[in-house]
Order: C-alpha cells, then structure tokens, then sequence
C-alpha cells in the first residue's frame, strides 16, 4: 500500500476537523432544545405561582389598614410563621431560576431556560466551565444533564484538541515557507519567531478585542472584562461574572446571537489558550531538565564519565610501558 501524501494527509485532517466542529455544533443545538424542552415548563410554572403570590401580598396590602406607628403612612403586613418561611422558599426558588424579587409580569427577568439560555449552558457543559450560576432542576433535565455530558465532553476534548492543532500546523508552515524564502536566516530563528507571532495574534484575538466586546456589551470594566475572559478561557468559571444575565440592563445586540458568538470565541480561545499553556509547559520542562537532569541522562553522563576516565587510564599505561 502506497503511503499517504503530506497534501492528502494535510486535507484529511482538515476534514476531520471541519466534520467535528459541525458535530459539535449539531450536538450542541440539540442539547439546547432538549434543555428548553425539559426545563422551561418548570420555569413558567414557578414565574406564574411567583406572579400569583405577589398579586395576593399587594391585595392584603391594599387592604391592611394596620400600622405600628402612626407616623408612618405605608401599612404593615403582618404575616404568620408559615406564610413568612412560604414567602422566603417561594423568593429564593425564584432567584435560583434566576428570577429577580423585584421583577413584574410587565418587566421581569428573561427567561434562563429559553432557547438562547439553553444554548448557553449546553455550551458550559460541553465545554466543562460550569459557571454555576444555573442548573437543571426537574429529575428528567438532571438525567439528560448526565447522559449529555458523558458524550459531549469527549467530543468537545476533540474538537479543541483538533483545532489546537490546527494552530500549530498552521504556525509550522509559515515557518516552513519563510525558510524556503530566505534560506540564509536561521531556521530555529524564523521557528520562534512564528510562534511568538502566533501568541501575539492570538492574545489580540482571544483576550483583546473579546475584552473590549464584553465592557462594551455588559458595562463592566475594563479590568472585570479581562478577568472574565481568562477565567472562562481556562475553563475555571467561577460564576461571579456571566454574559447575557444582567436583569438592569437592555441588550443592545440579539441574546441568541451574541451567545454563539460566546460559544465560538469560548472553543477557539480553550484550544488557543491550551496551546500556549502547552507551549509554557514544555519550556519549563525543558528549563527543569537542565537544573535537574532525568535519571537517563544521569546514567548517560556517568557513562561517558567512566569511558573517559578508563581511556585516560588505558593512555597513561601504554605511555608508562612504552617508556
């Protein structure tokens, strides 16, 4: 069997990587509508008992003339032990769908299980960052939310790992061609140079210009932006900065897609991000085995040592016997 060419070769991994972005992207839809499906009946169920019990407390008001101190004009609601510790289950379960106490059924909070918060949280899953700002809550969501991940995740590691390779190829033949062009520069210098240029378009696109996006969009500052780029980037999402949950802000872009756009930045920026943090790994290993060589090169050494030690031995007794 004839061997593969560097050009067939080249166009096969193209092809694996194109036909695993597409499955990722197909998985990641259907997990979305399955998420909207299971979840979201749960959800409006909750808005409407919240809505309900808000409009009896406003009626009870409206209808309490019973105030502590006749100073003041708002009247007291007094409420039993039970209807206290309902009200604070009932606030609390609506914060924990993301619910804001102070929403109306004219003004509230958007939905977190619609399509595009779906979306959202299938790309956090897959991608393994669980910001923990959300989760499913009904038995069917938690058990899809498992079956989902086990094969999500692997598809994901994939899919980035497929991609990071892409960079890397894509840096080696640059190098390739820039010494083909100019021969006569050093072919170690034109590689590194590659790769710092790579890191520096990279570090633009992945954490600048998203930095910039994100101040723009959410309001925050420059330095939270950054802070949420990198902890997201690196997959350790603590949760205490999510895009598209602010409730005292109007969007100016389309939920839906600036939520991909998330999703695709997200999945580039990992693969780029592991790549560089690839890249610092072997340097510090290459830097640990200088200071502190392996067992192996160890050995090698006291070999070579013992060989010139005997050559120098054997050298001196042939002088002496030839004296």
């Amino acid at each position: 069997m004839a061997p593969i060419s560097q050009v067939m070769l080249h166009k096969l991994k193209n092809f694996v990587t194109t036909g695993l972005l597409l499955a990722f992207f197909v998985y990641l839809i259907f997990g979305a509508v399955i998420f909207h499906a299971l979840e979201s009946p749960a959800e409006e169920k909750m808005r409407i008992e919240f809505w309900e019990f808000k409009r009896n407390l406003s009626r009870r008001w409206q209808n309490s003339s019973q105030c502590f101190n006749s100073d003041e004009s708002s009247p007291v609601v007094v409420l039993t032990q039970e209807e206290l510790h309902g009200m604070l289950d009932l606030f609390f379960k609506a914060q924990s769908w993301g619910l804001h106490p102070d929403s109306t059924e004219e003004k509230s909070s958007r939905k977190r299980w619609g399509m595009d918060g779906a979306l959202g949280i299938s790309g956090a899953l897959l991608t393994t960052i669980g910001y923990g700002h959300f989760s499913p809550v009904t038995t069917a969501g938690k058990a899809f939310c498992v079956a989902y991940a086990t094969l999500g995740i692997p598809l994901t590691a994939l899919t980035v790992s497929a991609i990071a390779e892409r960079m890397r190829n894509f840096s080696r033949f640059l190098a390739k061609k820039i010494s083909e062009k100019r021969p006569q520069w050093n072919r170690q210098w034109v590689e590194r140079s590659c790769n710092a240029s790579r890191v520096a378009v990279g570090m633009v696109v992945f954490f600048v210009i998203p930095t910039w996006m994100v101040h723009i969009v959410e309001d925050w500052t420059y330095g939270d932006s950054f802070y949420f780029v990198f902890i997201t980037l690196s997959t350790v999402g603590f949760g205490d900065y999510v895009t598209g949950e602010r409730i005292d802000r109007e969007y100016s872009v389309n939920l839906v897609f600036y939520r991909v756009f998330i999703l695709l930045w997200t999945g580039f920026g990992m693969a780029f991000l592991g790549m560089v943090f690839t890249m610092m790994s072997k340097a510090l290993k290459k830097m640990s085995t200088k200071v502190h060589p392996t067992s192996e090169q160890s050995k090698t050494v006291t070999r070579e040592r013992i060989t010139s030690t005997s050559t120098c031995t054997t050298g001196s007794s042939v002088s002496t016997i030839t004296a």
